[in-house]
């Protein structure tokens, strides 16, 4: 079994195709004694016949039907191997890392990345999803090629970004929640006094990064789906990605908070979303192509 080459497997998958010994030797440009052969050696390594040849011409034995789909796996796996081992050696990335934090939902960024897996189909792409104190950290760690998250208020002067979306942010609650009997144009102190649902770093003693914090009483979590399970069971209200919970505030699942104002506005902000990566590291051809697909707007929402 040992011997079994992959030549003699290409000899067995043409006999298939072309259908007799002598059409998959003028299709291989071999003799058709060096065809047999290769057969014979596979039968024999084998340990069972793999063609009836009692007939005029050759129809694979039920031992070789059941190994037919094995030998084209096989086969198919070496062809994949020779493009993927090609594309490498042309300077295209074995794989990408692709960072993106969970306030973001992927869909966002499908189109982009329908794109990118047609142009590169062999390269790995890893996404990560990270707690937003963490997205730019990635990459300037080197443990990233590629980042999508909110722009931040402090630059990453290491960093090369550019936005590529914008996001709404909307307040809700459970339909039971007393805020969520309350009309629109409701007096934005009104939320003061219930429960709020906020997501923050677990490292940091205070949270400066987050966004339209009014409840007196505060649960802080770790992570955007926390929040969300939270407030859906109405333990509380929070913020979260207008895309995340449209479906629920269509079925009536959650109720859009609308107070009259938002410290100087009438509503809650818009949020850009960039696309980042390190300065200091070349991208290779489908970390480029990737970032620029993004950028020209494949990815985005408007």
């Amino acid at each position: 079994m040992d011997a079994i080459t992959l030549d003699q497997f290409t000899v067995f998958l043409t006999i298939v195709e072309e259908g007799s010994f002598a059409a998959a030797a003028r299709k291989l440009g071999r003799a058709q004694s060096a065809i047999t052969y290769a057969v014979q050696k596979l039968e024999d390594q084998s340990g069972v016949p793999l063609f009836d040849r009692t007939a005029y011409r050759p129809t694979l034995t039920e031992q070789g039907r059941a190994l037919l789909p094995r030998i084209r796996r096989i086969m198919d796996d070496l062809g994949e191997f020779r493009v993927q081992a090609q594309s490498m050696s042309k300077g295209i990335e074995a794989e990408l890392i692709l960072v993106v934090e969970t306030f973001l939902p992927l869909s966002i960024f499908m189109p982009a990345l329908r794109h990118f897996q047609s142009e590169y189909p062999m390269v790995q792409l890893r996404i990560n999803a990270v707690r937003p104190q963490d997205a730019s950290g990635q990459l300037l760690e080197n443990r990233a090629d590629l980042g999508l998250f909110l722009l931040s208020p402090k630059s990453e002067p290491d960093l090369e970004s550019r936005v590529i979306a914008e996001m709404d942010f909307v307040a809700v609650a459970a339909p039971d929640h007393p805020l969520a009997e309350l009309p629109p144009h409701f007096p934005k102190e009104a939320m003061r006094d219930h429960l709020q649902i906020v997501v923050s770093d677990p490292k940091a003693v205070t949270d400066s990064t987050a966004y339209g914090v009014v409840g007196v009483n505060q649960w802080r979590v770790s992570d955007v789906r926390l929040r969300y399970e939270l407030v859906k069971k109405g333990i509380g209200w929070g913020s979260m990605p207008r895309p995340m919970v449209e479906a629920d505030l269509m079925r009536g699942e959650l109720v859009e908070l609308l107070p009259a104002q938002w410290d100087s506005s009438n509503s809650m902000p818009r949020f850009k979303i960039v696309v980042a990566r390190r300065k200091d590291k070349a991208l290779g051809p489908a970390g480029s192509f990737l970032m620029a697909t993004l950028i020209n707007g494949s990815g985005s929402n408007d």
